[in-house]
């Protein structure tokens, strides 16, 4: 596994820092879901474009609290791309080989909260590598309360959730939700690790258990998880693409760099589902 360690020069206030690879073990899940096993199937049909292999569907933190009008971090706009998403994973005119849709899903201490820091949202602090005390602290941006395990914010909204459990049910395609952030003591911006590197989520595996080798990713944020999850997808060995009209981004004023990263990354970026074809 190829794990992202590069730091990202953005003005965007998100990652200050990724450090030297380490292997954790002994961390504890705050929660697990109570998720059907994968079904091991062929796809049906056409694949998406003639010139991908095994295609992976990635729905990135679509959850109540990075939605308006409520939501503790809200994206503007995020609700308008929720059809196309639905779209792009039921219809039967794309032709996934499997699904993954992932959460933020943070205890009520997590180290990123504000909150946990007696603090104001959006200040910085410095923190210590959760296994090698001896490595350089990272800076940490401190969030308000978010996607806070079994909330309300840490839901999909009603009708996503409804068309997911719709594909989970049907097991036509293999289909996974992948939590990340369940571990107090890191932060998590991609849906395959945590920031250090150490721990892992189980995305990658269920990928390579389905024979995945591209992956397609939409959600919140472009600027955020969109961007680090769709970085380590390619990091990890799969042509990644990602449909920058089905994201929606912290701060737009930004994309211009936020897309060159992406490229420098080996990421493609396209802006419509038909530019996949």
């Amino acid at each position: 596994m190829i794990l992202l360690s590069e730091q990202f020069s953005f003005e965007v206030k998100f990652i200050s820092e990724w450090m030297s690879q380490y292997i954790g073990n002994g961390f504890k899940c705050y929660k697990e879901y109570d998720i059907p096993e994968p079904l091991e199937a062929e796809s049906s049909g056409e694949q998406l474009t003639t010139d991908m292999g095994k295609t992976a569907l990635l729905i990135i933190d679509l959850q109540e609290d990075f939605l308006p009008p409520n939501g503790s971090l809200a994206v503007k706009d995020g609700r308008t791309i929720i059809p196309g998403i639905i779209d792009l994973m039921t219809s039967d005119k794309y032709k996934w080989d499997a699904i993954v849709a992932t959460k933020d899903w943070h205890p009520v201490d997590h180290i990123s909260f504000a909150s946990t820091h007696k603090k104001e949202p959006f200040t910085e602090i410095l923190v210590e590598n959760p296994v090698d005390k001896t490595q350089p602290p990272m800076t940490q941006v401190l969030w308000p309360d978010h996607c806070v395990q079994n909330s309300k914010g840490s839901d999909f909204p009603p009708e996503f959730q409804s068309a997911f459990d719709k594909v989970l049910s049907e097991q036509k395609v293999p289909a996974k939700l992948v939590l990340k952030g369940y571990l107090q003591d890191r932060e998590y911006y991609s849906c395959f690790q945590d920031v250090w590197g150490i721990h892992k989520t189980e995305c990658t595996q269920f990928l390579k258990d389905n024979g995945i080798t591209d992956v397609v990713s939409v959600g919140i944020a472009y600027d955020y998880c969109v961007l680090n999850s769709s970085i380590d997808s390619a990091k990890n060995g799969f042509k990644t693409t990602v449909i920058h009209g089905l994201t929606k981004s912290v701060s737009p004023e930004n994309e211009e760099k936020v897309t060159e990263s992406y490229k420098s990354h080996n990421v493609k970026v396209v802006e419509t589902v038909s530019d996949l074809f």
